[in-house]
């Protein structure tokens, strides 16, 4: 018997959701703030109707960015201005291991996802131990939680090489290790966090993907 979520996909919009992305399809995604999933506003094989969606979508929202990329070989890739693959984006189509996400929305579990500055999500699991002199010590340790690589120990950010175990003491490691490299010595560097989410700078919220960026400003 048909059911009122099965007529849904008779509308196009819905049915290309749960279509897997396609060599040279251009997409339109939140960058800011960062989610667990991608969030991919729009789809299109048409460079200047995407581009143009991306523009739109950015006049839209206040609190929210948008950026374009392309699928090429399986991956998403930054767009230059003819509309061909840039450099590779950081922010990808992760896929999270369903036992990772049924323990973050678990109250009993001990731990939670959480996305790093890049877009690549890790469980952090509470460890608990005891010290030299029997004491019980309670750490956070991240583990990857994707389908095709989840269950193992990282202290680094394996999309970005970033720390994410950091001691909150020393406060000077703890900004220079968020300072991405194209914003260090930027007056529009802002660098707080909302919501667990890094405010790099109002222009470029989620920060720029190069080593160097165009609206740098000394």
């Amino acid at each position: 018997m048909d059911t009122p979520e099965d007529f849904q996909f008779l509308t196009a919009s819905v049915v290309q959701q749960h279509n897997p992305y396609q060599e040279g399809e251009y997409l339109v995604i939140k960058t800011y703030p960062r989610e667990k999933r991608l969030c991919c506003v729009h789809r299109s094989f048409d460079y200047s109707i995407a581009r143009n969606k991306r523009d739109l979508e950015n006049l839209a929202h206040d609190y929210s960015s948008f950026g374009l990329r392309v699928f090429h070989q399986g991956k998403l890739y930054q767009v230059i201005n003819s509309g061909e693959p840039g450099i590779i984006s950081k922010q990808q189509d992760w896929k999270i291991h369903p036992d990772y996400e049924d323990a973050h929305y678990d109250q009993n579990a001990e731990g939670e996802i959480i996305v790093c500055d890049c877009s690549y999500p890790y469980f952090s699991a509470l460890v608990s131990y005891s010290s030299l002199c029997n004491e019980p010590i309670a750490e956070s340790q991240p583990l990857t939680c994707l389908v095709d690589d989840e269950g193992r120990e990282i202290d680094n950010c394996p999309n970005c090489g970033g720390r994410l175990i950091i001691d909150y003491e020393d406060e000077e490691d703890w900004e220079e290790d968020y300072i991405p490299t194209a914003c260090e010595g930027c007056s529009n560097y802002h660098g707080q966090f909302y919501n667990r989410n890094l405010l790099v700078c109002a222009i470029h919220p989620h920060g720029f993907d190069s080593k160097s960026c165009p609206d740098f400003t000394s």
